[in-house]
């Protein structure tokens, strides 16, 4: 009688032998649940500390926005990652990441960085199913540049939903 060994991860799941390729995660949505997402540059490069390369981002953001791709709840533009809380409507989590990634990689890359990747493959996505987790999650995103010392008030950081200027969909999404 032969000796059966399975691998498994810390979770009690198979882990796959060397020779076998392991699937992509798949992303699932649920339809009209917030969504909190996070993207990074690639590396870590603080790529957006440089306010036009942050500008283009926020456009990318906008013009999603105003295509009706989705609901804007709120955001902020860090050095190094970008927060956004949506809800998707005419395209889903993955259509949007790869749409505003897009177009800000092409549009900076015309700006000076030809061929340099400008994000980390992927994307980290969580679907918000409560008003108080939603609220703890803009917390979360309009208090990032205050904790990481790139503002005083979160209203002073530019580059957030928290911003003066900034307009979100969150008093029309409750």
């Amino acid at each position: 009688m032969g000796v059966v060994c399975l691998i498994m991860d810390r979770r009690g799941f198979r882990t796959p032998r060397e020779s076998e390729s392991m699937a992509r995660l798949k992303h699932i949505y649920a339809d009209k649940y917030p969504y909190f997402i996070t993207t990074r540059t690639a590396s870590g490069k603080q790529v957006f500390s440089n306010e036009k390369n942050a500008e283009i981002l926020l456009s990318a953001i906008y013009f999603g926005r105003e295509k009706g791709w989705y609901q804007l709840l709120s955001f902020v533009i860090m050095p190094d990652h970008l927060h956004l809380i949506v809800i998707p409507a005419e395209k889903n989590v993955s259509q949007i990441m790869k749409s505003i990634k897009g177009f800000a990689s092409r549009a900076i890359n015309l700006e000076g960085r030809s061929g340099v990747p400008l994000w980390q493959e992927g994307f980290y996505d969580y679907a918000i199913d409560g008003v108080k987790k939603l609220i703890t999650k803009i917390r979360y995103v309009e208090e990032n540049p205050v904790r990481k010392g790139l503002a005083f008030k979160v209203e002073d950081y530019r580059f957030s939903s928290a911003g003066g200027s900034n307009d979100t969909d969150l008093v029309s999404s409750l």
